[in-house]
């Protein structure tokens, strides 16, 4: 009896010795194919690559008129000074918190721009209000020297301040810093390839079309020359100005008596004083432009010819002499 319970027990344990081997070789084979119990999946990050990753920069460095300026990286709450910025930014999906009108405090911002609802009115682009832009805690401030250079030291302290230097002409290149201010690089260079398309595309329909542009005052006439935002354009895009508005500069004041320096086969105009034009129209000499004879007179918007300075104002300039000039 004994001698049996013996065997008996003698097979139970070889096959319990077996059955052990059977499962080291079974999970032998499982490592081999997963890789080891070891290895991490390859979206895994280890503890050492995690803690040595580098955190995201929160701050950029942007070089304006006075020099290298601490921006945030992706800034959230912008003020601009101007229309010129305040233009830009919208078309470049940048909402200000805060923006200055043209003339009064207040005022409504350009109609020609959409999405300015809701961004708090800071004064005027001549006088903006320094305690408004300060209780809008911005991250940001877009100005320029020409207008703001006096206030420049107050809004730093307020927040990282960028300013283009002048306005108007170098509407492009103010593009491409407001652009590097606010991350959206890539966004202002499509912006630019745009814009050169449609003049390169305007070129080939004004050629050789003379055109006369100018604003109508109350007490003078103010032909807008090459080196005014709307002057500059008509130039990229080809166009011929009369001989007496090819003179250098921003502008140059005529009297009534000089109205034939307005002569052009094309006469575009615009003001914001009532009645101004009313009562140049009206003189005698008037009549005696080729642009009045050939009913080719045509009123275009000051907002954007003469104060909008931004890549929607431009893009909409050109459009205007798509349909007055190149028509």
């Amino acid at each position: 009896m004994l001698g049996r319970a013996l065997d008996k027990k003698h097979r139970f344990t070889i096959h319990f010795a077996g059955f052990m081997i059977l499962l080291l070789i079974l999970s032998g084979c499982g490592n081999a194919a997963s890789g080891g119990t070891n290895t991490a999946s390859p979206d895994a990050a280890s503890p050492e690559s995690t803690s040595s990753a580098e955190p995201a920069a929160t701050t950029r460095v942007v070089k304006d008129t006075y020099g290298d300026v601490e921006v945030p990286a992706n800034p959230a709450r912008v003020v601009v000074l101007d229309i010129g910025a305040l233009d830009n930014l919208l078309e470049m999906g940048v909402k200000p918190v805060g923006a200055p009108s043209i003339l009064a405090a207040g005022d409504p911002y350009p109609a020609y721009l959409a999405g300015t609802d809701g961004i708090e009115n800071i004064g005027s682009v001549n006088e903006p209000n320094l305690e408004a832009i300060d209780a809008l805690k911005p991250d940001l401030i877009i100005g320029n020297k020409d207008t703001h250079d006096a206030i420049h030291d107050q809004l730093a302290q307020i927040a990282p301040t960028v300013f283009v230097e002048t306005l108007g002409v170098t509407w492009k290149e103010n593009l491409q810093l407001h652009a590097d201010a606010v991350n959206k690089q890539a966004e202002g260079t499509k912006l630019l390839e745009g814009y050169t398309q449609k003049i390169n595309e305007l070129k080939a329909k004004v050629e050789g079309k003379e055109v006369s542009l100018f604003r109508p005052r109350q007490d003078k006439i103010q032909i807008y020359l090459e080196g005014t935002f709307a002057g500059g354009i008509m130039k990229e895009a080809g166009i011929v100005r009369p001989a007496a508005q090819t003179d250098e500069g921003f502008s140059k004041d005529l009297t009534e008596e000089q109205i034939a320096d307005l002569d052009g086969n094309v006469i575009l105009w615009f003001d914001r004083e009532k009645d101004a034009f009313a009562k140049l129209e009206s003189s005698p000499l008037w009549k005696t432009l080729k642009g009045a004879q050939n009913n080719s007179v045509h009123p275009v918007d000051w907002e954007y010819w003469m104060s909008g300075l931004g890549i929607q104002a431009a893009t909409k300039v050109a459009d205007d002499i798509n349909t007055y000039v190149a028509g």
